[in-house]
């Protein structure tokens, strides 16, 4: 049985060795570098850098932050960051120790969970404050790591904006050419109505027409007038009243003329033309209404292209750190003790146990 203790001990003390021996001398030592940021539109005339109102969250920048976070933590930041740091062949080399140590029939699923075992990202709600940070065996490294991610964490707010706005630029653009292409047919359409009909504006010319077999109407009452008058006092060959019976004559054909050209069946009528001007007249309105309206959505979309662009800003500024944060050795040594100790008790308590039930 004592033998049994001695080796159960020595074991015990062989895993203390190498544990502390793993912790102390092997174990990488991380360095951590971070930045602390919060989102803001650059448009955002509110933000007061002299006091604390920029470091008030907003509701709707909750979006924003579950983007910048899905995106660091996705393939394609981890691949933008391999081309750039290695980090791949640093995870593969002997800097990092063995247990994290990438080895050659992990796949990228592996690469991607030891990546984002370094990788820090801490959302504060009360301050909206955002801590983007990274462990790293080289401590300049972690630096411009930190750097590349608020960097890159820019780029993927901006970036579904930017593709929402491209399209609906895209989309308004043709709707102006569309609506300018369609005033200019019904402009060239009004001018060539114009121009065959020799008439700017029916509805003034009908309006003249009238006007004047009105005018003449009224004169040939009034010459008519005239003659009965001269006829009370005068004979028919008397030279006035000659004068105004041929006057009366005139003023009758005249009329007769007006009204068979307003009424000639074999001439389009005045109304028809008259629809069909103010058809043509207010197809170019409406059209000139519409390209106005598609100009003003195009610039109010360029607006708010600009107004939607966000950044975050540097409350604190990434650091190169001097001493390494992992491992926390002292920890990590009273962690494997009390764990051993713990295991040796539980061992030797069921030995006794055992023990006392053969006795």
């Amino acid at each position: 049985m004592k033998v049994r203790i001695k080796i159960k001990e020595l074991i015990f003390i062989l895993l203390f060795i190498i544990g502390s021996i793993y912790i102390l001398f092997v174990k990488s030592e991380l360095y951590y570098s971070n930045a602390n940021v919060v989102i803001k539109n650059l448009n955002n005339k509110s933000v007061n850098l002299n006091g604390l109102s920029f470091l008030m969250p907003s509701s709707s920048n909750q979006q924003d932050i579950f983007i910048i976070r899905k995106y660091l933590e996705s393939f394609e930041e981890l691949n933008r960051l391999d081309k750039k740091f290695n980090l791949k062949k640093h995870y593969s080399s002997d800097e990092v120790d063995i247990v994290d140590r990438l080895k050659p029939w992990n796949t990228k699923e592996d690469f991607l969970k030891l990546y984002l075992k370094r990788l820090v990202f801490i959302y504060d709600q009360t301050t909206g404050l955002i801590t983007i940070g990274f462990l790293h065996t080289n401590p300049q490294i972690a630096y411009e790591i930190v750097n590349q991610l608020i960097k890159d964490s820019n780029t993927a707010i901006n970036k579904l904006n930017k593709i929402i706005i491209e399209k609906q630029l895209s989309y308004i653009q043709k709707e102006v050419e569309k609506n300018k292409k369609a005033l200019e047919e019904s402009i060239q359409k009004l001018e060539h109505f114009q121009n065959i009909h020799a008439i700017i504006d029916p509805m003034k010319s009908a309006e003249s027409e009238f006007t004047l077999l009105s005018q003449l109407k009224a004169t040939l009452i009034q010459k008519q007038a005239q003659l009965n008058d001269l006829l009370q006092y005068m004979n028919n060959n008397s030279f006035e009243v000659r004068r105004l019976k041929h006057e009366i004559v005139g003023l009758k054909k005249t009329i007769n003329k007006l009204k068979k050209d307003l009424a000639n069946p074999n001439k389009k009528a005045l109304n028809a033309y008259i629809f069909e001007f103010e058809r043509l007249k207010n197809l170019v309105e409406f059209n000139k209404e519409l390209y106005k309206q598609s100009l003003l959505q195009l610039e109010q979309l360029k607006v708010q292209a600009n107004q939607n662009s966000k950044m975050l800003l540097e409350v604190t500024k990434p650091f190169v750190p001097q001493g390494y944060m992992y491992p926390q050795k002292l920890k990590d040594m009273i962690t494997l003790t009390l764990v051993l100790l713990l295991l040796y008790g539980i061992i030797s308590l069921i030995q006794a146990i055992i023990k006392e039930h053969i006795d």
